[in-house]
C-alpha cells in the first residue's frame, strides 16, 4: 500500500510529528511505501531542534494552502483559489506520488477544504486524524473548513474525548475510530536510567504555556522543595516559550535545584524516564492525550498529569498515578508529596503503568489500527 500522510511542521519539534513520524516507520517496516507531506517551519532551527525523516521515509515539504478571508490583504482568493486548489500544490504532489489512501494529521482547520479537493481529484480516499481540539482556523472560515470532512472516507481521533468534541461540529466524527498513540516499550524497558547526582522530577514536553502549565509546575516544586531538600526538577524540551520559562525558573527562589536541559533525543528522554522519581506534567485544555504519559509509564515511572483531553484514559488515578483537575496546584503539590514519602507506592504505581502500556499502546498496536482503517476504505472504494 502506498500511504500519504500530511502534517504540518514535520521539521518542528511537537507530538503530533512524532507521532507522524513513528506510525509511518512502523508502516514502512510492515511493508509498505510511506511519505510524508509537510508544511516547513521556519522557526524550528531556532529552537535547536530539527526533525529528519528516518531513512525509507519520503520528506516533501510542500506549502498545503489554507482557506484566507477574502480582503484586501488576500485578493488572490477571488482568482487563485479554484485553480490553486484543484490543480496546484497539494493536488500536484498527489498526482506525482499516486497514493492509495491520504492520512491527514493537519490541525488547521481552514485547510481541510484543500485536502478535501485535492483528494476527490485524484480519487483518493482521505482519512483525517484529530488529535488536539483547539485549532479552528480562521473564524468562520475554520467552522466551514472542518464540514469539509465530512466527504472524508474515514476520521480517526486520539482519544475518545477527542472524538466526543469533534462529534458535536462534525457528524462524521460520530463514526470515528479512536486510536491512541503508541511507544517503544521493548526500548523503554531496555534503556539503562538516567544517573543524575540527585534524585529528580521529571517533565518533559513543548514549551507552550497556553498548552503546558509549567508555570504551575515550578509554582508547585517552589513547595514542595521546601521539605524536600534532596530533590531536583528536571525539565526537557524547548518552544515559542522558552524565555518565559527561564525567567519562572529564575524567580521561583530555588533556581539552582530546577535544570532545563534543552531538546533531547528519543534515547535521551528515555533515560530520564528510567532514572525519574515521578514524571509531572500539568495542562491545560486542548491537550488530546500527551504521548509523554505513556513513554513515562512506559519506564515504570509512576505519572502525574491533568484531567484534560484523553488524559483520565490511560491514568488511572491511585493505580498508575495521580490525575487532577486542570490548575490545581494545591493537588500537584499534594500528590508529589505523597509520591515522595513512598518509595513502595512509586514502585507499585510504575509497575502498573508499564503493564497497562505493554498491553495496549505499542507502536505496532497502534500502526495495526491505523492500516484496518485504510483497508476499510479501499474495500468500500472498490465496492462503489
Amino acid at each position: 500500500m502506498r500511504i500519504l500522510m500530511l502534517v504540518e511542521g514535520y521539521n518542528a519539534l511537537g507530538g503530533i510529528a512524532e507521532i507522524v513520524q513513528s506510525l509511518a516507520l512502523q508502516l514502512k517496516h510492515a511493508g509498505h511505501t510511506v511519505a510524508v507531506v509537510s508544511t516547513h517551519d521556519p522557526r524550528a532551527g531556532a529552537s535547536g531542534y530539527e526533525r529528519s525523516p528516518d531513512p525509507g521515509v519520503e520528506c516533501i515539504y510542500h506549502e498545503i494552502w489554507n482557506r484566507k478571508p477574502i480582503g484586501l490583504r488576500h485578493l488572490e482568493t477571488l482568482v487563485r483559489i479554484p485553480w490553486y486548489a484543484r490543480f496546484g500544490g497539494l493536488a500536484h504532489v498527489l498526482r506525482a506520488w499516486q497514493p492509495d489512501v491520504v492520512n491527514s494529521h493537519l490541525w488547521a482547520w481552514d485547510r481541510y477544504p484543500t485536502v478535501v479537493s485535492a483528494c476527490r481529484g485524484a480519487r483518493v480516499p482521505l482519512v483525517q486524524s484529530f488529535h488536539v481540539t483547539d485549532e479552528r482556523g480562521r473564524g468562520r472560515l475554520g467552522e466551514r473548513g472542518l464540514l469539509a470532512l465530512e466527504r472524508s472516507a474515514a476520521i480517526i481521533t486520539g482519544s475518545a474525548a477527542t472524538r466526543d468534541f469533534f462529534s458535536n461540529r462534525l457528524a462524521a466524527a460520530r463514526r470515528a475510530h479512536v486510536i491512541i498513540g503508541g511507544v517503544d516499550a521493548i526500548s523503554a524497558v531496555n534503556t539503562a536510567p538516567y544517573r543524575a547526582a540527585r534524585p529528580y522530577l521529571f517533565c518533559a514536553c513543548r514549551f507552550n504555556l497556553e498548552h503546558k502549565a509549567l508555570d504551575l509546575l515550578i509554582k508547585a516544586f517552589q513547595v514542595v522543595a521546601k521539605d524536600f531538600t534532596e530533590i531536583d526538577l528536571l525539565i526537557a524540551g524547548g518552544g515559542p516559550d522558552l524565555s518565559r520559562v527561564e525567567q519562572l525558573a529564575k524567580s521561583s527562589g530555588c533556581e539552582e535545584r530546577i535544570h532545563l536541559l534543552g531538546v533531547k533525543s528519543r534515547d535521551e528522554l528515555r533515560a530520564l524516564h528510567r532514572g525519574a522519581t515521578m514524571f509531572v506534567l500539568p495542562s491545560r485544555p486542548g491537550e488530546c492525550m500527551p504521548l509523554v504519559y505513556l513513554e513515562a509509564m512506559a519506564a515504570g515511572t509512576p505519572v502525574i498529569g491533568t484531567d484534560t483531553g484523553g488524559a483520565r484514559e490511560v491514568i488511572h488515578s491511585g493505580v498508575n498515578g495521580y490525575l487532577l483537575p486542570p490548575e490545581d496546584v494545591d493537588g500537584t503539590i499534594g500528590a508529589i508529596r505523597r509520591l515522595l514519602a513512598n518509595e513502595r507506592m512509586r514502585t507499585e504505581m510504575g509497575a502498573a503503568g508499564q503493564r497497562l502500556v505493554a498491553a495496549n499502546y505499542t507502536w505496532e498496536k497502534c500502526a495495526a489500527g491505523y492500516l484496518d482503517v485504510y483497508q476499510a476504505c479501499l474495500r468500500s472504494g472498490r465496492s462503489r
